[in-house]
């Protein structure tokens, strides 16, 4: 087997990047906002509804029940819905829960196909799409896709300060809100609980200790209750277990 047929995965602070076959999935929801590419064919997903569809790429929203099933690899992108990518791409898909991906996105398409095609690295692929949200990134900024920069501001903060908690007074007072009224808009502009942006931030600063300890001892680490609750958010968040994680490369 040659290493692109393999199963990998790599996860930064915003970002999450999967490659590898999807077939025991089952019906899930997860904090993260998804866009998945099939190599060859078609993936099928369904619904919470029993719905099931076809794509060869797709968009799910944050929190949207849904089971994923693939026999062929594929690109599976996990994006933190409170980063500057995210939140763009609340705004573009607000009212959407699965869809296919307009032109906007066919680029991964080409970026998957090459990987795949030319037995390239796989730090390589993770650096492409990295390099293609920036560039999206930085299109929606000009064309000022923000309802409230008070918001754009507060996330903008929270990535710059991404390696530590920052608490809901500091970040209320960054916004010149009191903390109520930060809670509200927050929850108003991005559908999105604030309190997960931090649990997304404990989690991702959690991964190169699980690669070396066990999952008990990673829950106490970073002050989850027990290995239970550790588990549970993490797969709230992720859609994935921290076995599955750890049994990657």
């Amino acid at each position: 087997m040659n290493d692109t047929a393999q199963n990998k995965i790599h996860i930064e602070k915003t970002i999450g990047v999967f490659v590898g076959q999807f077939n025991d999935n089952v019906s899930h929801k997860h904090f993260a906002l998804q866009i998945s590419v099939a190599s060859q064919g078609k993936f099928k997903i369904t619904d919470a509804k029993d719905n099931q569809n076809s794509y060869s790429t797709c968009f799910i929203n944050s929190n949207v029940l849904h089971q994923f099933k693939s026999n062929e690899t594929s690109l599976i992108i996990l994006i933190n819905p409170i980063s500057s990518i995210g939140h763009q791409l609340y705004n573009k898909y607000r009212n959407i829960k699965i869809t296919s991906l307009d032109e906007d996105f066919e680029q991964f398409v080409e970026i998957f196909e090459d990987y795949l095609q030319n037995d390239s690295d796989f730090i390589n692929l993770t650096n492409k799409i990295n390099n293609y949200f920036v560039n999206f990134r930085c299109e929606c900024e000009l064309k000022n896709h923000f309802e409230d920069e008070r918001i754009y501001k507060a996330i903008q903060y929270l990535e710059q300060n991404f390696d530590r908690i920052v608490s809901l007074k500091e970040i209320a007072n960054i916004c010149f809100l009191s903390e109520t009224r930060f809670l509200h808009l927050f929850k108003e502009k991005t559908n999105l609980n604030f309190r997960r942006y931090q649990l997304w931030n404990k989690l991702i600063k959690s991964l190169p200790y699980l690669k070396e300890h066990s999952i008990t001892e990673t829950a106490h680490q970073f002050g989850f209750t027990d290995s239970s609750h550790y588990s549970r958010t993490f797969k709230e968040t992720f859609g994935l277990t921290p076995k599955f994680l750890s049994s990657l490369k």
